[in-house]
């Protein structure tokens, strides 16, 4: 054997050390897509929470507007802001901003259907539920900072605010029926309301109220709250362009109340027509709730479809329980959309809304 030949065989072999920048490319592939299947999986799972959570919450308040009908014999009227109805209403800078009462849109022989489509209201529910307001408002609770008012002043001593004189038999404190003199021209108004008849001034901020609202003590039960909010992140305050107040915000507490969903979308109020000024009556035909577009459901079980009037697509299917129903809540879902005239519409904001019907 040569000497060359000796030297390349015993010559030692070289140990390969780390990855190759292949075996490096895959590894992180791997961890990527890892990454990405706990990723979707953490989403859908608070997803799904997000859907249980609402659904309770829907439920809760549901129950409460049930307790209310049992306290006053009625559901609440919706409120808004009479002005986007073409009326005068409150205006923008008052703090009674879409609480006005809208009535029922209807005519002798047919529904306005397009105003049906809109009579909804996302501040009745933490009016009627909880009971946020003044005692210029309700007849209940305090104007202003507690802080302020003397000790031995009706304000003082009706503390916690939440809670409120009954609403009497227009369910808006008299601003239907018996509105305040200054404000008969504006009925329906939340500068018009008169919780008991007691003549008490209008204050425009709740923030600045003075004290003598206060020293007028408005007899009777309190009643609510019908709903306790156990996370303060589900009341907003609505401002006048749509936008959501939350409670670290310097505007918060002079803002109308709305009560959100997990998702952080005002939750929708809609109620079955009535006739004339009275919540208590239905109105003399057959218009329901299957009326409401965005309330039929984007898919359906056996057996559950019934027919109603047509959408803009012509579809008139809906449900026994959606013409059977006082009242129904609805969450636009995780898009935080929704199309109100009709029932499937091609970008499916509709698909994943929440509904709860009332009996």
């Amino acid at each position: 054997m040569s000497t060359d030949a000796l030297t390349i065989h015993e010559r030692p072999r070289r140990r390969r050390v780390g990855f190759t920048v292949v075996e490096m490319l895959v590894t992180l592939a791997i961890i990527i897509t890892l990454v990405g299947i706990l990723v979707v999986g953490l989403t859908q799972a608070s997803g799904a929470a997000q859907r249980a959570q609402t659904k309770f919450l829907m439920n809760s308040m549901a129950a409460g507007f049930v307790q209310f009908k049992g306290d006053h014999g009625y559901v609440p009227p919706v409120l808004g802001s009479l002005s986007d109805w073409g009326a005068t209403g409150t205006p923008d800078t008052f703090a009674g901003w879409s609480r006005d009462v809208i009535g029922s849109p209807f005519c002798n022989s047919c529904p306005n259907l397009a105003n049906r489509q809109r009579w909804y209201s996302i501040t009745t529910a933490a009016e009627y539920l909880l009971g946020y307001g003044n005692r210029t408002g309700d007849g209940y609770g305090i104007v202003g900072d507690i802080t302020q008012v003397s000790p031995n002043a009706p304000g003082y001593l009706e503390s916690p605010p939440l809670g409120y004189r009954a609403p009497g038999a227009d369910g808006a404190w008299g601003a239907v029926l018996n509105p305040r003199p200054q404000y008969a021209s504006l009925p329906g108004t939340y500068a018009a309301r008169n919780p008991g008849n007691a003549g008490l001034p209008f204050v425009q901020n709740p923030a600045t109220g003075g004290g003598a609202a206060n020293d007028i003590r408005v007899r009777g039960r309190i009643y609510g709250p019908y709903l306790e909010l156990k996370d303060a992140n589900l009341l907003g305050g609505l401002r006048p362009d749509g936008s959501i107040a939350r409670p670290e915000d310097d505007d918060y507490e002079i803002r109308p109340k709305v009560i959100l969903d997990y998702w952080g979308t005002p939750i929708r109020y809609y109620r079955r027509p009535y006739a004339g000024l009275d919540p208590a009556a239905d109105i003399p035909r057959d218009m329901s709730l299957a009326e409401v577009f965005a309330l039929r459901p984007w898919e359906f079980e056996v057996g559950e479809t019934a027919d109603a009037l047509p959408d803009a697509d012509g579809d008139t299917a809906t449900t026994p329980g959606l013409k059977a129903a006082e009242f129904a809540l609805m969450s636009e879902g995780p898009d935080r959309r929704t199309t109100n005239d009709r029932r499937r519409d091609a970008d499916e904001y509709n698909a994943d809304t929440l509904v709860e019907l009332g009996p």
